[in-house]
């Protein structure tokens, strides 16, 4: 394998390989985000809830292209901040922040609440317990930073992939064809802030650049493979549990399937809902510790001190609600930050350091329309339901 050196952020690293940004892209997505998916397709009913997936994975699939191309054009390193602030100002910068520091905070919190909960099921315990575990081995790798994990991402990621194909594959021949057909259009906006957590991987499109940089057919080939996989899997593991379970399905969707299945299913869902977890924790705790150091020049120690601090100081305090987690960070957090990056993105086509016609669609437009109608929807409603 032919990894080149490069010069990033002051550091001399290897680039990494087609593979590697795929499944680093990949590995960011997959996390916690699958296992509330079979819960709120089951609400809405598979085929609606299945159609959602794909709709709305083709939408976050456009937005990540957007990012790839804000990347592409730009000749620093930034996070999805600093982007904002080189193309929009200061102020939109600090606000952009703001929701990607919630949002990133939110979403180790996630991670850290779901694996408790995951260890738990396998080895028995409190999953306070297991999830302060769970923390501490996983900081060590968000110290570590991006190459280390970089190289475990595409290794792990193939092990979830598997687990859940498999997993899903046998129980769909389980399934209940009245569970199939069911529908409920009354929870026809539920699904959306669980589907675009589980869906948002822009973050981690930022970081495959960093290590695969001057080669943007490439990179867009790793953006779209990067963003079409998880889209795959998740249709097929909401599909699958979802017409097997019917509205008997829970919200950790692998505690229902092992007490239908059996041990065998506490042990192989658990398994990959760690892998999953595992790896989003770690990826998205490197990309908001680079937020800190890339866009704001934060002391490297203290970036990593509080990247770290905060999911467990918060867990501590009592903020455990799995569901609730993921709703508010998937719908309002992430729908604003996809706002802001169309925007981006249109000042990047305009006015960024380097012109590229190799890389985003041609039509900036048809791009942008859908992405603004489906995130300023589900910020909208998300802010309803917290208000009402």
């Amino acid at each position: 394998m032919d990894h080149k050196i490069v010069l990033h952020q002051g550091v001399y690293k290897k680039t990494a390989s087609l593979g590697e940004a795929v499944f680093l892209i990949t590995g960011m997505t997959i996390g916690a985000g699958i296992l509330g998916l079979p819960y709120v397709v089951s609400r809405v009913g598979v085929i609606i809830g299945v159609l959602m997936i794909v709709v709305l994975g083709l939408v976050m699939m456009l937005l990540n292209l957007m990012v790839g191309e804000i990347a592409v054009r730009t000749r620093q390193d930034f996070q999805l901040a600093g982007f904002a602030g080189k193309y929009l100002g200061k102020g939109v910068k600090n606000f952009m922040s703001l929701m990607l520091i919630f949002g990133f905070f939110g979403t180790l919190l996630a991670y850290v609440v779901g694996e408790g909960r995951a260890l738990s099921a396998i080895f028995g315990g409190d999953p306070v317990y297991w999830s302060v575990f769970f923390w501490s081995i996983g900081s060590i790798f968000i110290w570590r930073g991006l190459q280390t994990i970089k190289k475990l991402e595409m290794i792990l990621s193939m092990v979830v992939i598997a687990i859940i194909t498999g997993l899903s594959i046998f129980i769909f021949g389980k399934f209940n064809v009245s569970n199939f057909f069911y529908t409920d259009l009354t929870k026809i906006f539920l699904p959306y802030g669980v589907i675009m957590f589980a869906l948002s991987g822009s973050a981690a499109v930022a970081e495959a650049h960093a290590i695969l940089p001057n080669d943007p057919k490439k990179y867009r080939k790793a953006v779209i493979l990067g963003s079409a996989i998880p889209i795959f899997v998740y249709v097929l593991f909401a599909l699958s549990v979802a017409a097997f379970s019917g509205l008997n399905t829970t919200e950790v969707a692998t505690v229902g399937l092992g007490n239908s299945l059996g041990g065998w299913a506490v042990i192989a869902g658990n398994v990959f809902a760690i892998l999953a977890m595992g790896t989003g924790f770690m990826g998205f705790g490197v990309a908001l510790k680079q937020i800190f150091v890339w866009d704001y020049k934060v002391n490297k120690n203290l970036a990593e001190f509080t990247v770290i601090a905060v999911p467990i100081i918060l867990f501590l305090f009592g903020i455990r609600s799995f569901v609730v987690v993921l709703d508010i960070v998937g719908g309002l957090f992430i729908g604003l930050e996809a706002i802001v990056l169309v925007a981006v993105a249109y000042m990047a086509r305009k006015k960024g350091d380097i012109p590229t016609q190799s890389f985003g669609l041609k039509n900036f437009w048809l791009m942008a329309i859908p992405i603004l109608f489906f995130f300023s929807l589900a910020s909208v409603y998300t802010v309803m339901k917290m208000v009402y």
